[in-house]
Formats: structure tokens, sequence, C-alpha cells
């Protein structure tokens, strides 16, 4: 299963940039580096999209990880790949304490797309002597699925929660040295 979920996560990923290389104009400079904010920015749409795709199939199959374990083991895997980026699913009132806030700048940026849902949070932050630019986006409510599960979780804070309702979010990390 676990070379399943990697491979697919692949393949949606190389599809999305083989989409974003097609679609785009033709450009009239050759780029020599990609800024820190379009890295994780792109990081976000490709784990999007393969939500949406897991939420549209995968998650039908009983028995079948919900999207934020998938989200949480892809993220594990592609570490121990040597990326040098990282991304978390983090909330403010998470059923597992250890999907909370884990440095200030998360709290922050997770308390401003709780507040601001279409709007993304950047940063730059130090963590172990590395410096990073931190991005965090909001995480929904998408399908009756994440609402049901978490209405139904004895752990959940919440018991309300409704379709389109920020459940945390997404925190990317790219380093700013290599």
């Amino acid at each position: 299963m676990k070379s399943k979920t990697l491979n697919l996560t692949l393949a949606l990923a190389a599809l999305a940039l083989t989409a974003w290389a097609v679609a785009a104009p033709e450009k009239t400079h050759l780029a020599r580096s990609v800024s820190t904010r379009k890295m994780a920015d792109s990081v976000h749409a490709v784990i999007a999209a393969d939500q949406r795709v897991y939420a549209e199939t995968s998650a039908r199959l009983e028995g079948a990880p919900g999207h934020a374990e998938l989200l949480r083991r892809a993220a594990r895997s592609i570490q121990t790949h040597g990326a040098e980026f990282s991304y978390a699913l983090r909330s403010l009132q998470p059923i597992a304490t250890a999907n909370g806030p884990q440095t200030e700048a998360e709290q922050t940026g997770l308390a401003f797309v709780a507040a601001h849902p279409g709007g993304n949070y950047y940063t730059e932050e130090e963590l172990g002597g590395r410096s990073y630019f931190t991005a965090i986006y909001a995480e929904r409510a998408t399908a009756a699925a994440c609402v049901d599960c978490h209405n139904a979780n004895p752990r959940s804070p919440r018991r309300d929660l409704k379709l389109g309702d920020v459940l945390g979010g997404i925190v990317v990390r790219v380093p700013l040295e290599f």
C-alpha cells in the first residue's frame, strides 16, 4: 500500500507539472531559479490535486485510510527519500495533539487561514539552525466523509463541522539555504 501511495503521489505530481508546462505560455526568458513562494504554492497545488482525486476515488473504498492519514504517510515518505522541502497537516483544534501547531509561525498562520480561508499565510522561520520559507494554506472539509469522520470521532474537539469549514492548514516548508 505504501509504494502504491507513493507511486500515485509521484504520478499525480508529474501529471500536474506536465499540464503546467504544456499550458504555460511561451517564455521570453530563461529562469535560473524558482522563488520559494512559487515552489511552496506548487507543492500545495499538487497536494490539493491529490486530495481531490483521492476524495473522488479511493475514499469510497471500504477500509481506505482517510486523506489526512494518506497525506501524513506521503509527507514522511518524501523525507525518507531526501526531499529538501516538507509539508504537514496541522490544526488549532486537532483530533490528535501531535497535529497541533508546533511553532509560533504555525500558530499564527493557522489562526490567519481560519479567519481568512481564501488567503494563504507566508513567513520565514528558523528551525534547528536552518532558515525556511513557511507557507500555510487552509484545509477545508471538502467532502461529507470529512465532516462525518470529524463529527463522529469521540476525540474531536468539534462535532458541529459543516462542508466548507476550515479544519486546519497544510504547512509547506522550503529551505532558504542549501
